[in-house]
């Protein structure tokens, strides 16, 4: 069986860099290629193939511009957040930013020499940051044959007590209070990645 590692590490990619920044003209012309959808790395299970199919129909329905402006509906604002990005609002008992969960992840990135460009300023636990730090273990295992198992055991830890907990939550906002089909797919996308991820990484 080969090694599903470098599949994971490409969506963990890709959906990470559509969840921290608004994407640009070439961002959108990259993701909604049919080559590039015709070989997303994981299995079509329902929610992927749904999400492939909401990102195909999204180029011929929406302009860069009306997919940045769904990007700042969900996850800017100025007007009330509708999927908050960051874990602590969703898991913290007044949900608030920058709470217990937030010094868990940074703690976690720590431990690989790694921290948010802005320190203190940027909560860590943003959906974005935690799928680019399950890339970045992907790719250093990838890289150091002889560490890997231990990396992996990091990745699937970190993946069970964080994006596993509260990322199908987040997906599920993202999906159904998205206006345009960019970021309903982008939504399905990711239930579909952290439901593959955990079925591939988690052993319970």
């Amino acid at each position: 069986m080969s090694d599903p590692l470098p599949a994971f590490t490409t969506a963990w990619t890709v959906l990470s860099r559509l969840l921290l920044r608004p994407p640009t003209q070439l961002d959108l012309d990259t993701v909604r290629s049919p080559d590039l959808l015709a070989v997303w790395p994981l299995d079509h299970d329902a929610a992927t193939a749904e999400g492939l199919a909401l990102l195909r129909a999204s180029a011929e329905e929406e302009d860069a511009e009306m997919v940045r402006a769904d990007f700042n509906r969900l996850f800017v604002g100025p007007a009330r957040l509708l999927a908050h990005p960051w874990e602590s609002v969703h898991r913290s008992e007044e949900h608030l930013l920058f709470d217990e969960q937030t010094a868990q992840v940074r703690t976690w990135y720590a431990r690989y020499d790694l921290a948010v460009p802005r320190l203190n300023q940027d909560p860590d636990d943003h959906i974005g940051l935690e799928l680019e730090f399950l890339a970045h273990l992907g790719q250093r295992a990838l890289a150091d044959p002889e560490h890997a198992s231990d990396v992996i055991a990091d990745l699937a830890a970190f993946l069970s007590e964080h994006p596993a907990v509260w990322a199908p939550g987040f997906a599920d906002l993202v999906s159904s209070r998205a206006e345009g089909p960019f970021y309903q797919g982008v939504g399905r996308l990711l239930t579909g990645t952290i439901t593959q991820s955990v079925a591939a990484f988690v052993r319970t």
